[in-house]
């Protein structure tokens, strides 16, 4: 499982330090150098004008990557502070998954992408691609993609050829982000800036195996995948065989309807056989008016012989989550989040320790050995961010959340409690 990885990076006390040091100058330097585009003092003519060539420069050669090697480069910068009212006494903000620093700076991913996206005409080598994307921060160990130490990983990896039959068959053969969940892995690319209960806890974040897609029309795709592994908060250790699935049906340009499924054999806690998974869910999105748009997202899932303390050993988990994102404009945006999870078999949650490094998914009473007693409970949250982007490339959030729980999984100083509130500020430079 994730949570049993060790530490074998050799890297010491001095890589917080050093990925700390390398985000606040990278992003002083964007800071600076948009400041440079957006304003050109007389006295800095010539600084300008060099300014200006270098752009152009960097801007030839990436058309020349792009049109004659169809290749394009990306990636973000991420780090963020949590404040969590709670001030509990083990710096921990409990049943969190990335944002799990309590009251310090977190330095949550550099990530990197390369790829050569396939086209669905062409000779076969237009028809083929790959993606590599490559990870580094405290986020990367969580995610448990080829992990090259706690801090770097490979989160995707995978060759593309879209076969000739009628409109395009997409094949993907490697490590893919999940088709399961409306939330994703990448930070940017979700409303708010701490993942959901519904994600964090109870989805996978990256398969690996063979995929693929088919899209009928404009309207309706199709995509399945057949996979040997997956990551996320619960690792499959055994390697069983698993299928998930997803089709997306668009009945107009307003609204979008996903429906997925993941199905298999996966390993259970310690103590138990494991036994077959089903999970099955959807979300619905309406783009409600042009800076208004909402989602809703609902699924159900068991795994049989896998609960510690279910009398029938079944362990269930379900939830419903709610957003609606608003943005006043091009630079404000408001973003609001409901949720409801059930953990009745106490399956899914509490099963992080002190010690472990991401510290991620903790409860009230886990030491630096052992995670926290199983527990049946049912939990809700609430979150309001709101996001500012200075300019297009550079997006912040100040995120209010508040946690609850039927059970006194949280944690008041030293003390257990039901709730916890956070503060999180978060910048994240997007090239």
């Amino acid at each position: 499982m994730l949570y049993g990885r060790s530490n074998t990076s050799g890297l010491g006390y001095s890589c917080p330090a050093i990925f700390t040091l390398l985000f606040a100058i990278l992003l002083l330097w964007v800071i600076d150098a948009h400041a440079d585009e957006q304003s050109a003092p007389v006295s800095r003519g010539f600084e300008n004008i060099a300014l200006r060539l270098k752009n152009a420069e960097a801007a030839v050669e990436k058309r020349v990557l792009s049109e004659e090697l169809g290749l394009r480069f990306y990636g973000y910068l991420e780090g963020s502070y949590t404040q969590n009212f709670n001030n509990p006494s083990n710096r921990i903000n409990e049943l969190r998954i990335f944002d799990v620093n309590s009251n310090e700076f977190r330095p949550n991913l550099a990530q990197f992408v390369l790829e050569r996206e396939a086209k669905s005409e062409g000779t076969w080598t237009d028809r083929s691609g790959f993606k590599v994307k490559f990870n580094a921060g405290r986020d990367s160990d969580f995610i448990g993609g080829f992990n090259l130490s706690t801090w770097a990983d490979f989160q995707e990896v995978y060759f593309q050829y879209i076969a000739p039959i009628k409109s395009g068959l997409d094949i993907k053969l490697g490590q893919v982000n999940s088709l399961v969940g409306y939330e994703q892995v990448e930070g940017p690319h979700n409303a708010n800036y701490s993942r959901s209960w519904l994600f964090g806890l109870g989805q996978p974040f990256t398969t690996r195996g063979l995929r693929v897609s088919y899209e009928f029309d404009k309207r309706v795709s199709w995509a399945v995948g057949v996979i040997s592994y997956i990551n996320s908060s619960r690792g499959d250790t055994e390697n069983d065989p698993l299928v998930e699935s997803a089709l997306t049906v668009n009945p107009s340009e307003q609204i979008r309807v996903t429906l997925y499924g993941l199905a298999g054999n996966r390993s259970g806690p310690t103590g138990t056989p494991g036994g077959s998974q089903s999970l099955i869910g959807g979300y619905f999105s309406w783009q409600m008016t042009e800076q208004m748009s909402t989602v809703v997202e609902a699924y159900y899932s068991n795994q049989a012989n896998s609960s510690r303390i279910s009398p029938a050993g079944n362990a269930r988990w379900n939830g419903v989550a709610g957003y609606l994102i608003y943005d006043l404009t091009k630079q404000w945006g408001v973003r609001l989040r409901g949720e409801l999870y059930e953990d009745a078999g106490g399956f899914t949650t509490c099963e992080g320790t002190t010690a472990y490094s991401p510290k991620a998914n903790v409860c009230f009473g886990a030491t630096s050995s052992a995670p926290a007693p199983p527990i049946a409970q049912t939990l809700w949250e609430f979150t309001g961010t709101l996001q500012y982007k200075p300019f297009a490339s550079l997006m912040t959030r100040l995120e209010y959340r508040y946690d609850k729980s039927n059970q006194n999984v949280f944690q008041v100083g030293g003390r257990a409690t039901s709730y916890q509130p956070t503060l999180s500020l978060e910048v994240t430079y997007l090239f």
